[in-house]
């Protein structure tokens, strides 16, 4: 995604819902999202797959309004890594192991991106402040790296 084509959206995850409407058909809009800018092509990526496996399952089965296949909670950073809540309504257990194993997979791969400049990072504290940051960011935050949870 080129940052020009983004600044044409209030916030990023207008982008998203726009691009991947089967992820974000039943979405909780009284929900905050909070998408940490250097962690979008990780969410990008995370909402095409998902979008290709919920597409195929909805062409599949017919969803009810009332309990919909997949509803996305939240997208936000909590404690220096992405957090990706949702829900999911179906008997298929391939489907949400699918899905399971793409959310916890970009969940993991978030906490090696700077959620700041989408560049390398890492796991960060400053008090009781958990971030990913890049070494550039860390600097200039004075945070501290954390290596297994020790600072």
């Amino acid at each position: 995604m080129n940052p020009i084509e983004l600044k044409e959206y209030a916030d990023p995850i207008d982008k998203l819902i726009e691009d991947y409407p089967s992820v974000f058909k039943n979405m909780v809009h009284s929900s905050p999202y909070n998408l940490p800018s250097g962690w979008y092509m990780l969410v990008d990526k995370l909402c095409s797959n998902l979008s290709v496996l919920l597409d195929e399952e909805r062409k599949n089965t017919k969803e009810n309004p009332e309990q919909p296949l997949f509803m996305l909670l939240q997208i936000k950073e909590k404690f220096g890594g992405l957090r990706f809540y949702y829900m999911m309504n179906t008997e298929n257990d391939k489907l949400y192991h699918e899905i399971r194993k793409l959310i916890d997979t970009a969940e993991d791969e978030s906490y090696k991106i700077c959620e700041i400049t989408g560049k390398p990072g890492n796991l960060c504290r400053s008090g009781i402040n958990y971030n990913t940051f890049c070494e550039e960011v860390r600097i200039k935050n004075e945070y501290e790296v954390v290596d297994n949870g020790n600072p």
